[in-house]
C-alpha cells in the first residue's frame, strides 16, 4: 500500500478527516492529500481505524471493484466537506447549514447498524462489526461528528488562524488559547511574518 504523510492533530476523527485538505480552502495553496481509495484506507490505517490486514482486504477488494470504490471516495470527500462547513460554522459562532447536517445523518442511517458492543483495553465498549465494505470507513467518521455536534467540546473547536491554512481542531488548553492547528508549522510561520514584518517597520524609521 502506498504510503502518504497525514497529521492528526485535531482531536477527533471527523476533524482529522477534514484535515485531508492541507493550505486554505478554495485558495491557490490548497492541496489535496485523498487522491485516491488506497490513500483514504492509508489514512485510515494511520488513523487506527483499520488495522494492516484490514487494510488490505479492502484494497485487494477495491482493485476488482475500482468503480464502487472511487464513489465511496468521492462520498467520503462529500461527508468531509459537510465536516468542515458544519464545524468551521461553529468555531466563528454560526449555526450550520441543514443541508450540511443532511449529510451527516445520511450517513449515519446507513451506518450505524455496524456498530457491535466489543471487548476492548478497558472492558466493553461501543465498537464497528469487522470493515468488509468498501464504504466501512464513513460510519465511524459520521458517528465521530456526531458525538461532537452533541458534546461540551463543541465550544473549544476552532479554526486555525493562519491565514493560510483551514485546519480545524478541538482546544483542550487549559486557557483555551491555541490559535494555530500546528505549532511547529503555522505557529512558527506567523511569529517569523511577524518578526519580519517588525525588522520591516524598525528599517523604515
Amino acid at each position: 500500500m502506498a504510503n502518504k504523510s497525514f497529521e492528526f492533530i485535531s482531536g477527533a476523527e471527523c476533524l482529522d478527516l477534514a484535515n485531508t485538505i492541507g493550505g486554505a480552502r478554495g485558495q491557490t495553496n490548497e492541496i489535496e492529500y485523498l487522491e485516491s481509495y488506497q490513500d483514504l484506507l492509508n489514512w485510515g490505517r494511520l488513523k487506527g481505524l483499520l488495522s494492516e490486514r484490514q487494510a488490505a482486504s479492502l484494497e485487494l477488494k477495491s482493485k476488482d471493484h475500482q468503480y464502487e470504490a472511487n464513489e465511496v471516495l468521492e462520498k467520503t470527500k462529500e461527508l468531509r466537506k459537510s465536516i468542515y462547513h458544519i464545524f468551521s460554522a461553529f468555531a466563528s459562532g454560526q449555526i450550520p447549514s441543514d443541508s450540511d447536517l443532511l449529510v451527516i445523518n445520511r450517513e449515519l442511517e446507513h451506518g450505524l447498524h455496524r456498530q457491535r458492543i466489543v471487548w476492548g483495553s478497558s472492558g466493553y465498549e461501543w465498537g464497528w462489526e469487522e470493515p468488509t465494505e468498501l464504504d466501512s470507513l464513513l460510519a465511524p467518521i459520521a458517528r465521530s461528528a456526531a458525538d461532537l455536534i452533541t458534546s461540551a467540546d463543541l465550544t473549544h473547536v476552532k479554526e486555525c488562524t493562519s491565514p493560510s491554512c483551514s485546519w480545524l481542531f478541538v482546544d483542550e488548553t487549559k486557557n483555551q488559547s491555541r490559535r494555530w492547528c500546528n505549532m511547529k508549522t503555522c505557529g512558527n510561520r506567523n511569529k517569523l511574518q511577524r518578526f519580519r514584518s517588525r525588522q520591516i517597520r524598525h528599517e523604515q524609521k
